[in-house]
């Protein structure tokens, strides 16, 4: 079946899912509790929101805080740019990552000089990393009902994959970018995969983090299935089949390497991910 075809079905599934999910009724919201509140950040940093953000600053992205946040209220900064080029009127909260943080420790001192709270994010290596930074960032900015909704979408859909599938076989994957990394333990994907009934074989091999691999040690690890990231092109995909390396894979010889719609370090929407890898992994036709 050709890559046409799959990504049809691809979206028959997600729309039927829609519909599925428009049909329940929605979350009850919480009432937001009275400002200033403190809280722990993601770095085990104390901080206190003196008042309910009505806008919020995000330095460089966090698919967590755009997922909490009304888009109309986020204003965004780069990275490696001057806090003065922000417009900081109104803004009552700066969340950026400890990476950043580190990198351009400047951004912390302009929020200090403007009396604005920052929020630092810490590394998202897990499903629990990402519950508590929606539930923190719901709390810090008032949206607590946002947070709450999203927490529990994310309950339903993996109650939901945990059940129907809880009688088929494991499938065995390995993740990779076009330069030769794969995701090993303590990654969001490898959780997201144990969730669907499937085993990241570079975990299983006791690989930390990101690791570059070559092709012996993918011949080696011998996956059933193969997810590539969303910066693969048409041209590596065909160079990673036509590879003889690789020829006696079971990913290979069966057609199981699939790329994916959503970045595997930190997808925009975890329940949303859960459902296109159960797709992918149970249900999808062969991709070559």
């Amino acid at each position: 079946m050709n890559r046409f075809r799959f990504r049809s079905w691809l979206v028959l599934g997600l729309a039927l899912a829609a519909v599925a999910h428009a049909a329940r009724p929605p979350a009850r919201a919480q009432s937001p509790d009275a400002f200033p509140r403190t809280l722990t950040d993601g770095i085990g940093r104390r901080l206190t929101v003196p008042a309910r953000p009505l806008v919020v600053a995000m330095v460089g992205d966090s698919p967590e805080l755009r997922a909490v946040v009304e888009p109309p209220l986020l204003r965004h900064a780069e990275p490696l740019s001057a806090p003065d080029t922000l417009d900081w009127s109104g803004v009552g909260l700066l969340v950026i990552s400890d990476l950043y943080a580190a990198v351009n420790p400047a951004w912390l001192d302009a929020a200090e000089a403007q009396a604005v709270p920052v929020f630092q994010i810490g590394a998202i290596s897990s499903l629990d990393d990402w519950r508590a930074a929606i539930a923190a960032l719901g709390y810090a900015t008032g949206r607590d009902g946002r947070a709450a909704e999203l927490l529990e979408r994310l309950e339903r859909r993996l109650e939901h994959i945990a059940a129907k599938f809880e009688d088929r076989p494991e499938r065995r994957v390995i993740v990779l970018s076009p330069e030769g990394y794969t995701f090993g333990k303590e990654t969001l994907i490898t959780d997201l995969l144990a969730a669907v009934r499937a085993r990241n074989v570079a975990a299983d091999a006791g690989f930390d983090d990101y690791r570059q691999i070559d092709d012996d040690m993918l011949a080696h690890l011998a996956p059933d299935v193969i997810l590539l990231s969303p910066a693969w092109s048409a041209a590596q995909i065909a160079r990673l089949r036509d590879n003889p390396v690789l020829a006696g894979l079971p990913a290979i010889r069966r057609g199981q390497v699939f790329r994916l719609e959503f970045s595997p370090t930190l997808p925009d929407d975890p329940a949303a991910a859960v459902f296109l890898l159960a797709f992918i992994l149970h249900s999808a036709p062969q991709m070559f």
